[in-house]
């Protein structure tokens, strides 16, 4: 018969820390089944975030930055695309690890660097500076004995060798008084993450929704990220890690992402995740139902599409709450398709939305899905922020251009700046043979960022590097302007033709700015 276990004694606080430690047990085992499920989950890379993983490796071998803001909705796979590199390269044996922090408002860098825990050392200090009572009852029967004449302190064995375990005590003690920080240092999330790509382990951090904290977060921790070196002051230990093992994957959602510093962005690499459209959802789902039957597929996008674009929602569903929703389906309605819209809990987080009616054509029509308004292009969001836009001269991606930009190529690699060529791909068409773009042109390096359709965001002090190819600078008319023709108008913006400088412009209203694009005067 296999013995009983034994009850914790020993003290007051004994019972509640063996809790607490099973407690941190459970979380830890907890931790690595979520990890290790997110890992293997599916997940679609397109070719531009491929671009930019690639320049990433590339940068970082160097030496020069491995870093990357990822911005996008909620649901756009920004931390999920991090765990499935990780997942990958553990499939390729490849000895690799992911740490990720979840950034909160109360955050500071210290924090994400290290720790000392005081109440620890404090508490072994004062444990170790105690007598313990066997000691103190047997030292008062010495005196006894000496105060008696019993026995003579200067020649009795035992009392000498319980004189020197009494000095042991006072100098451990004395010891415990002020014990030294080293066994009490516990790194942070990027400390740790410094410390083991210096020691050759490939690490990816995951610094979740940046924008949550303080900018004294972000600014306080620009020199670590970019030369991974810190000093514990406590102890005066130097850790050092190494760019070629590390890669820090920074999100942010749309949003809240101009809380973001331009010297925080100018240290990494930048990349905006686009929200799915309806038939990147559709391969993304299959990917996780492949048996899903495509009556109910198709069912189940209109259904959320039409609450993501609905203006009344207040939280829009994510991709995760699709995938959940769509599990549920399967399992109830295999080969049906709901008269209406079951189980809007897992979907819709508030009371009010779960009120918003959708139009049945909405769900029986998929050309009503189809022709909902569109988004805002990531340009205007970030003219309108304040930031710098310009786009590129579209002879950029012209599949006979190569020569002309020749020089601009090589002033490119002079600086050390990464790019992307376009590439071409001869394809039959019937009797012809049609030349088409899988590429195009495109810039990826610190500080620089990406927006789409040849936009970028270029910071004052790199438009010299560019102005030799620089087409359109969008600017926010500050005057009113009326639109001369209206393409589309929605609860967010306006978008149309208006007249400046005797010239029409495509332009975008938001708010109460009106943002267009003009040649670029050199």
């Amino acid at each position: 018969m296999p013995p009983r276990p034994r009850s914790a004694r020993g003290g007051e606080g004994k019972p509640a820390l063996i809790r607490e430690k099973r407690d941190r047990l459970a979380e830890i085992r907890h931790g690595l089944t979520e990890l290790s499920e997110r890992m293997q989950r599916p997940y679609i890379v397109s070719s531009e975030l491929q671009t930019v993983k690639d320049v990433l490796d590339t940068l970082a071998e160097s030496g020069a930055c491995n870093s990357v803001i990822l911005e996008g909705e909620p649901g756009t796979g920004k931390t999920q695309w991090a765990y499935s590199e990780v997942g990958q390269e553990l499939q390729d044996g490849k000895d690799s690890m992911l740490i990720h922090v979840r950034v909160k408002e109360t955050m500071t860098a210290q924090d994400l660097l290290y720790s000392v825990d005081d109440v620890r050392r404090l508490s072994d200090a004062q444990a170790r500076s105690q007598v313990p009572d066997a000691i103190r009852e047997e030292a008062a029967s010495w005196k006894a004995k000496i105060l008696s004449g019993e026995i003579d302190p200067t020649e009795d064995k035992d009392y000498l060798k319980f004189k020197a375990k009494m000095k042991a005590v006072e100098e451990l003690g004395e010891t415990g008084k002020d014990l030294g920080h080293i066994n009490y240092i516990d790194l942070g999330p990027l400390g740790e993450a410094i410390k083991q790509s210096g020691e050759g382990k490939k690490v990816w951090l995951v610094i979740d929704e940046i924008e949550k904290g303080r900018e004294e977060l972000m600014t306080g921790m620009l020199d670590e990220i970019e030369n991974l070196t810190f000093t514990i002051a406590e102890t005066g230990t130097k850790i050092k890690g190494d760019k070629r093992n590390l890669r820090i994957v920074i999100t942010t959602n749309t949003e809240d992402s101009d809380k973001i510093p331009s010297s925080f962005r100018r240290r990494s690499l930048y990349h905006f995740l686009e929200y799915p459209t309806q038939g990147e959802m559709a391969e993304i789902v299959s990917l996780n139902f492949p048996r899903l039957d495509k009556a109910l597929l198709d069912y189940a996008l209109d259904v959320y599409y039409a609450y993501h674009e609905h203006p009344q929602i207040e939280k829009k569903p994510s991709t995760p709450e699709l995938l959940a929703w769509i599990e549920v389906l399967s399992r109830e309605f295999d080969g049906e398709i709901p008269d209406d819209v079951p189980h809007k809990e897992i979907l819709l987080k508030f009371k009010d939305d779960q009120e918003v009616e959708i139009a049945r054509k909405n769900i029986e029509a998929r050309e009503d899905v189809e022709t909902r308004g569109g988004k805002l292009p990531h340009f205007v969001t970030r003219a309108v922020q304040g930031v710098p836009v310009f786009r590129l001269s579209p002879r950029l991606s012209d599949s006979y251009a190569e020569d002309e930009f020749a020089r601009f190529y090589a002033d490119l690699d002079r600086r050390g700046i990464h790019f992307v060529t376009p590439h071409f791909e001869d394809k039959k068409e019937g009797w012809d043979t049609v030349r088409v773009q899988t590429r195009e042109f495109q810039i990826v390096m610190p500080g620089v960022e990406v927006l789409g359709d040849g936009y970028y965001a270029i910071p004052d002090d790199q438009q010299e590097v560019f102005a030799e190819v620089l087409a359109e600078r969008v600017e926010v008319l500050t005057q009113k302007v009326e639109f001369t023709s209206i393409e589309e108008k929605n609860g967010d913006f306006t978008k149309g033709k208006v007249r400046v400088d005797g010239y029409k412009r495509d332009a975008y209203r938001v708010g109460n700015k009106t943002v267009v694009s003009s040649e670029y005067a050199r």
